[in-house]
């Protein structure tokens, strides 16, 4: 193939590939997406929260409160469950195991997840809360943190978020 050939053939093929990609879409700093399944809770809001992210190259601070941010997703009769949030352009995304006390509501959400190689991660989530109503949850403990040799750490704290039942 000569070389002018092969120019036209890497422009045809970039722009094929540009146009199948999801530029549009703005990019999102965080989690890889994980699977979600059981009742979906949306985050009504997020109050007062405070999210850390301590990079490679530099740092970001940013406090606030905000309106639908992501759902919650419990699987009836289990102990299991998943998240997805985005605050200030971070998307978290996780699994956990949760506990709900049927006397008085309350609900315990967990996961500590470490792993050890070339890179070592680990990854804390704890929340904790009540359940108000057949439709209404408050999570009034909120600490997200995650933390990577490879990436840094991030944390995320809120006085509340309050769910939703869809």
């Amino acid at each position: 193939m000569n070389p002018k050939t092969l120019y036209v053939f890497a422009i045809v093929a970039s722009a094929a590939l540009l146009s199948c990609s999801d530029s549009n879409e703005s990019k999102r700093k965080g989690d890889a997406d994980v699977p979600h399944e059981g009742t979906k809770w949306n985050i009504v809001s997020v109050d007062n929260y405070a999210l850390t992210d301590v990079g490679m190259t530099g740092v970001v601070s940013k406090t606030g409160s905000l309106s639908n941010a992501g759902a919650f997703y419990f699987v009836d009769g289990d102990t299991k469950g998943s998240f997805e949030m985005t605050i200030e352009g971070y998307n978290k995304e996780d699994l956990f195991t949760y506990t709900k006390n049927a006397s008085d509501s309350t609900v315990n959400i967990v996961n500590l997840d470490q792993s050890v190689g070339v890179t070592t991660n680990q990854n804390v989530l704890l929340l904790s809360g009540k359940q108000t109503s057949a439709t209404q949850m408050t999570l009034d403990y909120v600490s997200i943190v995650k933390e990577s040799s490879a990436t840094g750490i991030f944390t995320l704290t809120a006085t509340t978020i309050k769910l939703e039942k869809q």
